[in-house]
């Protein structure tokens, strides 16, 4: 039997547009041709288009499609597992980005006087984002135990982690806005409070070598702060650590 390019497509259940874009690609190109040198699809053709069908909905591009099917290697059982290992990495990043929406989306509730402009939401995402390899780093300096007291598993810490960092965020934020500078009473008061609250005393280490080499390490992400903010910050803990050594 051979069929027309819109008779193929009707009993196929596709559009004559989306075969002609098959055939462009050469995923599937008509087997014969009729007395009138015109190309006709023919009963094999169907069982190539269900394959590409197939491979589509298990999430393959047309041109992985295209690659799997020229390959003389071709095997569909090992599409399927390359694809299921696929499609389980792609569900992880997308259940990790719905996480982030989902505690953004919190810290947006918490925001009562809409201070979080676009500017301190993407610093807030994008510190949540590099959480895991912040933890991969961090395990070569300190324990499992302060990694979890930095960086919790449990949703109800990490919770009240994400308002800490939200609250330094936005201490940086109206401190900007009314002109107080880094060794100001106040910034320091809630500085403290923070740190305690965080377990971010937990991340300075007592080995002078080591804490070096863990600045450095960390000097990447700092690229995803304001400079502003980085040199804020660094200033305002200066101050707070010269007050607790001249304290001790």
């Amino acid at each position: 039997m051979q069929l027309t390019v819109s008779k193929f497509a009707k009993l196929a259940g596709t559009t004559v547009r989306t075969l002609r874009h098959y055939r462009q690609l050469g995923i599937l190109v008509p087997s014969q041709k009729n007395e009138n040198d015109h190309h006709v699809y023919i009963n094999e053709d169907f069982k190539r288009l269900h394959e590409i069908q197939l491979l589509q909905s298990l999430g393959l591009s047309l041109n992985e499609i295209k690659a799997s099917l020229d390959n003389p290697q071709y095997s569909f059982d090992e599409i399927v597992r390359v694809q299921e290992q696929s499609l389980k990495h792609r569900r992880k990043a997308i259940d990790c980005s719905l996480a982030l929406i989902k505690r953004i989306k919190w810290l947006k509730e918490k925001d009562q006087f809409n201070e979080l402009n676009s500017e301190l939401l993407m610093l807030l995402m994008n510190s949540m984002r590099v959480e895991e390899d912040q933890k991969k780093l961090l395990q070569k300096y300190v324990s499992t135990d302060i990694i979890e007291k930095v960086f919790p598993e449990d949703i109800s810490k990490q919770t009240y982690l994400d308002e800490q960092l939200f609250n330094l965020v936005l201490l940086v934020h109206r401190a900007t806005i009314h002109d107080l500078k880094p060794d100001h009473p106040s910034i320091q008061q809630q500085l403290k409070v923070i740190i305690a609250n965080t377990q971010l005393n937990h991340l300075i280490l007592h080995d002078e070598e080591k804490n070096e080499e863990l600045y450095k390490n960390v000097k990447p992400y700092e690229s995803l702060i304001p400079k502003h903010t980085i040199d804020f910050l660094t200033e305002a803990f200066e101050v707070l650590n010269t007050k607790k050594q001249s304290s001790i």
